[in-house]
């Protein structure tokens, strides 16, 4: 959604509650299920048509590093940008929950929506501990597509509670849904590596790292 005037809390909340039921406005619907890595996508026909991301950055060692990203992503800090404006922070990290995210970009404020459509939260099949959650987009959305967020901790084989790494990792795959993401999409693609680069310092920060991100 394009706006040429900031839009209010409560117009956006009302926006949010118009789209509860909502479907989905992208193909391959739980797509990021489908793959650990942006290689395996590239190389499925049926994700030809998008741009796949993928960043995984090592935030620290350990439970409490594990426990303080979990909570940080619990309070959406991964958005907690000086670009970007998250509505709403109160909201939980549950299926079925719909979020909205404004920015402004080349002159116009640009509000879309998504949905939570499913979570990671404990133990794998491989011994690692992830907890994370993916969203959809919805029909305002300036893409169509799926992302997730993840926060894992691949467990020392010994058990040692203060050592084996954390992991934030971001994998999406999307594609422009209006003829102004498509005419402005060298401008899109800078914007999503923009938030993809601050999400990660912006969770660095959340666990006390003083590590910084410069590209990705």
């Amino acid at each position: 959604m394009f706006c040429l005037r900031k839009p209010s809390d409560s117009d956006i909340k009302q926006y949010i509650n118009d789209r509860r039921e909502e479907q989905f406005a992208y193909s391959n619907l739980y797509g990021t299920q489908d793959y650990a890595t942006k290689e395996e996508y590239e190389m499925d026909p049926k994700y030809s048509n998008f741009d796949v991301d993928q960043v995984k950055i090592q935030l620290g060692t350990g439970v409490e590093c594990f426990q303080k990203a979990v909570a940080a992503l619990k309070q959406w800090k991964h958005f907690d940008l000086d670009w970007v404006d998250f509505y709403f922070k109160n909201t939980p990290i549950a299926v079925g929950e719909t979020v909205g995210i404004l920015s402004k970009q080349v002159g116009f404020w640009i509000l879309s929506f998504a949905r939570i459509n499913y979570l990671y939260d404990g133990d794998q099949e491989d011994g690692s501990i992830k907890f994370g959650y993916s969203y959809g987009t919805l029909k305002d959305h300036v893409e169509k597509g799926e992302e997730r967020f993840v926060i894992e901790w691949v467990r020392d084989p010994d058990g040692a509670p203060d050592k084996g790494a954390v992991y934030y990792e971001m994998l999406s795959f999307s594609e422009p849904s209006y003829w102004l993401s498509q005419l402005g999409y060298p401008v899109t693609r800078y914007f999503q590596n923009k938030f993809v680069v601050d999400s990660c310092n912006q969770m660095l920060k959340a666990v006390g790292s003083n590590q910084n991100v410069r590209n990705v």
